[in-house]
């Protein structure tokens, strides 16, 4: 009778637990997030997720933005149809070339220089490779990561990729990573100079 009792209650419990667990799997979860915006290719995609998953990320929050994939694919293959990995272009130099696509880009009072929000790269065919290349750059990190209270205010995220075979480097990568003006409470220190150079990203 007790053997009975036992083998009963196990399988009420059995049952609770799988009914639990069906109903977690078939709702969608909280933290689920999805890459769609962030890329109009598999690459694209694929390069966003490892940047904002990186260990080493340190913004709380970093969203897919439609605009700046948007103007990140048209760098990409600006850069894939000319053949040169450069911030300069056609469309501008990378501030002014989110500006002129409509980007509302927040830049901090006494700001230097042309790019505070590209990253590009050629020669790369693979995500991974791309991002431990940005890895091993300072500039790149500390924009990438959020690795100074200025970038750590950037909160969208937009990636391009291109490819041309008969091109010097086949494969072309851009990401922006950039803030909004209204956005942005103006609650940072005043930036020195210092700062001001810092995340001025260099131009070539």
């Amino acid at each position: 009778m007790l053997k009975n009792g036992l083998i009963i209650i196990l399988l009420i419990a059995s049952f609770y637990l799988s009914t639990k667990a069906l109903q977690r799997s078939d709702s969608p979860s909280e933290n689920k997030v999805s890459y769609e915006e962030c890329g109009l290719s598999e690459q694209a995609r694929a390069l966003a997720k490892l940047v904002i998953e990186d260990p080493d990320q340190l913004r709380k929050e970093l969203s897919c933005s439609s605009l700046l994939t948007k103007i990140a694919q048209s760098k990409a293959e600006e850069m894939a149809a000319t053949g040169k990995v450069t911030h300069y272009g056609e469309g501008g130099t990378p501030d002014q070339r989110l500006i002129n696509g409509g980007y509302k880009l927040y830049l901090p009072k006494g700001a230097v220089g042309l790019n505070h929000v590209e990253a590009i790269l050629g020669g790369y065919s693979s995500p991974s490779a791309v991002l431990d290349s940005f890895k091993n750059s300072f500039h790149h990190r500390v924009h990438l990561f959020g690795e100074h209270e200025f970038f750590l205010k950037q909160n969208d995220i937009g990636v391009g990729y291109a490819y041309n075979w008969n091109s010097p480097h086949v494969d072309y990568w851009v990401i922006y990573i950039a803030s909004r003006k209204q956005t942005v409470v103006e609650n940072l220190k005043s930036l020195d100079e210092e700062d001001l150079r810092l995340i001025s990203k260099p131009m070539k």
